[in-house]
């Protein structure tokens, strides 16, 4: 199986679960609170968290008696990953910003011909 495969899956729980990893700098979590987060069973958790830690982004650890999950700082496709979904959030960003520019220029220019009838 692709890494992309790996990555993505065939539902959107793999993305899901990459999110929370990339919006919360640090964030780890057991398989039980992850499947309680993302409202999903434990065993979707388990197969998509296999998946990530088989493709690198993620990693299991032990912190006392509990199995915790959490970002491999060390993968080159983790950071491959994040700057590609902050590629995509500056996008997004920038593409916002453009549209409420436009918006306003438009009614700018609307008020302006209202205002000499």
């Amino acid at each position: 199986m692709d890494i992309l495969k790996k990555i993505f899956g065939k539902n959107s729980i793999h993305l899901k679960v990459v999110r929370m990893f990339y919006n919360n700098n640090g964030y780890f979590n057991n398989i039980t609170g992850l499947a309680n987060t993302l409202n999903v069973s434990h065993v979707t958790v388990r197969k998509v968290i296999n998946d990530l830690v088989d493709a690198g982004i993620l990693r299991e650890m032990t912190i006392g008696k509990s199995m915790v999950i959490k970002a491999n700082d060390e993968s080159p496709y983790l950071k491959a990953l994040f700057d590609f979904l902050g590629a995509v959030q500056s996008i997004r960003e920038s593409k916002s910003i453009e549209d409420i520019i436009e918006r306003r220029a438009k009614e700018t220019s609307f008020g302006r011909m209202g205002a000499g009838m």
